[in-house]
């Protein structure tokens, strides 16, 4: 279960068919079935990550590590 600070993700599962569908796409028609499926699925690859495969992308505003309410240790209150 998450608790009420939880961070809200959401999920970039889409950009890996996508850029594999985009590599396949343009490698099969230049370098025929065999070579073209090899360097297409590379291409993908390459694709996928450039579309944000790999990070989640946040809800929030704010960045890891940001702590602008009062430093290191949190709000100071006196």
């Amino acid at each position: 279960m998450s608790g009420s600070g939880a961070e809200k993700s959401r999920s970039n599962a889409w950009a890996w068919p996508v850029g594999i569908l985009v590599g396949l796409a343009i490698s099969i028609p230049s370098f025929g079935s065999k070579g073209g499926v090899a360097f297409g699925v590379a291409l993908g690859i390459a694709f996928a990550i450039a579309f944000g495969a790999t990070g989640k992308r946040s809800e929030g505003g704010k960045a890891d590590g940001d702590r602008s309410e009062g430093g290191a240790d949190g709000p100071h209150r006196g």
